[in-house]
């Protein structure tokens, strides 16, 4: 990861829906490259977009746990970006979710980005996983790959 002044750490999260079961994941690294945390959640019957956003605030409100701030978040969804970014609206229960999103965004002093999905590989990855309970790394040799 590039080092840049205004931001001291990066999250990169990502969503996966297959058959009845949509899921998320997400990775925070510090300045250096290092893992702070990963994650896999899963989030039952929900669309593609609203797994994404579930995905996004969940790894924020982990962000926020930890005291992490000043944060650079990449999402490969350009739909999601804009939505976050722009302060559209969205139908119930997504406009919660965006609701929650753009207040831990401030608070942490968070800023989201779109990035291409290879940019985002390792929250794919976590997010391809297919596990059967919800899973938080702390140490990156407890990672699946």
């Amino acid at each position: 990861m590039v080092s840049s002044p205004q931001f001291h750490v990066k999250l990169n999260t990502d969503a996966s829906v297959a058959v009845g079961k949509e899921v998320g994941g997400g990775i925070l690294l510090d300045h250096y490259g290092e893992l702070i945390f990963a994650f896999y959640k899963e989030f039952g019957d929900v669309d593609v977009l609203a797994a994404e956003s579930f995905s996004l605030m969940h790894g924020l409100l982990l962000s926020q746990e930890r005291d992490c701030n000043h944060l650079l978040v990449e999402v490969d969804s350009k739909v999601l970006v804009h939505m976050v970014c722009s302060g559209a609206l969205a139908k119930w229960p997504l406009c919660n979710v965006l609701r929650w999103i753009r207040g831990l965004s401030q608070e942490l002093a968070a800023s989201v980005v779109y990035v291409y999905r290879g940019a985002n590989a390792t929250a794919d990855k976590l997010a391809a996983l297919q596990l059967n309970e919800n899973v938080f790394y702390n140490s990156p040799y407890q990672l699946p790959f």
